[in-house]
């Protein structure tokens, strides 16, 4: 329904498994190692180096190899690269110089890192898994402010708006927080999503939804507006450590499109219109469980990439289709 038709050797249509990556996951329950800084770019970790593909030349490069750690966690926006690592580390890498600075920032594994404008500046903010999430400037890296947590935060989205930010935590709260006039975090609204850890979250083009996963396998959708949740989506999988949600995106307007990838094999596509319709794209043979390390979007989000253990996977979104019929066509095979 939502990705169109491509033509690839293994013959699925719709699925085109672009390169090999030789993934390795450090962390078994955070899922956030590829990011598309550009359309037709997709950036991802291999062991401890940076590979980044051209969708429209269909050439897989090295970035950077010998990378000071092994990543946990990535993200692109503004012209810079940012990974984290265990034991607090951190780089933050300059994507038209290639220039790079490694810093430290907290004690334990860095779960997400976030990048974002804020005015005309840049900002980052960190969470670690010591119960703190750190806000620094961008290319300084100059630490502002630092939050202490009730528990581990496991990932944090700034709203495209600039305005607003999630965090997700351990024990299953949500903490939406307001940046204020001077890029600092107040102002905390608390949202108990799950009895079970929350994992991942991401908000909509127009910054007044928002979706957040859980590791009991649903996917929470929320508006600001409201305190009650708007719906919850469930797994299709069974099996109690295969189903949680664990990388959460929304597509860029007018497709109104959220997906969301599995432990393993499987990728969700939601009409958001609605919520009714939902595609669910196996990337694995139906015997075999394959982990699924990350999904982007691409910045216009006519492909939905998906990092595999073993490959990258490029879905073709069916733009034309959603754009044109009502009801919402997602991926076609």
């Amino acid at each position: 329904m939502f990705i169109a038709q491509r033509d690839v050797s293994e013959k699925k249509p719709g699925v085109n498994q672009v390169a090999q990556t030789g993934h390795t996951i450090i962390d078994r329950q955070l899922r956030s190692l590829i990011v598309s800084p550009s359309n037709n770019t997709i950036i991802r970790t291999r062991r401890n180096a940076l590979y980044k593909y051209n969708a429209k030349s269909r050439i897989d490069t090295c970035l950077q190899d010998n990378l000071p750690f092994t990543p946990t966690s990535i993200h692109a926006k503004c012209g810079y690269l940012a990974l984290g690592g265990q034991t607090g580390m951190l780089m933050i890498k300059d994507l038209s110089t290639g220039c790079f600075d490694i810093k430290t920032a907290g004690r334990g594994m860095n779960n997400s890192i976030c990048l974002y404008q804020h005015h005309n500046d840049i900002r980052m903010a960190v969470c670690n898994n010591d119960q703190t999430v750190s806000v620094f400037t961008i290319p300084d890296m100059e630490k502002m402010q630092t939050l202490k947590m009730p528990s581990a935060i496991n990932h944090s989205s700034v709203s495209p708006d600039g305005r607003k930010v999630l965090l997700t935590s351990d024990h299953g709260f949500v903490f939406l927080y307001r940046i204020n006039q001077d890029g600092f975090f107040t102002d905390k609204c608390e949202y108990r999503v799950s009895e079970a850890p929350a994992l991942s979250c991401a908000w909509n083009q127009s910054s007044d939804m928002f979706a957040i996963t859980s590791q009991d396998g649903f996917v929470s959708i929320y508006n600001i507006h409201a305190v009650t949740r708007l719906c919850q989506i469930g797994s299709s999988e069974t099996r109690k450590t295969k189903k949680a949600p664990r990388s959460v995106q929304f597509s860029t307007g007018p497709l109104d499109l959220l997906a969301y990838a599995e432990h393993v094999n499987n990728v969700y596509i939601v009409d958001t219109r609605t919520f009714e319709t939902r595609q669910i794209v196996r990337l694995s043979p139906e015997n075999e469980d394959r982990s699924i390390t990350g999904l982007a979007f691409s910045p216009n989000s006519t492909l939905l990439y998906v990092g595999m253990e073993d490959r990258l996977v490029e879905l073709l979104v069916d733009v034309s289709g959603r754009r044109q019929f009502g009801g919402g066509r997602l991926i076609s095979f």
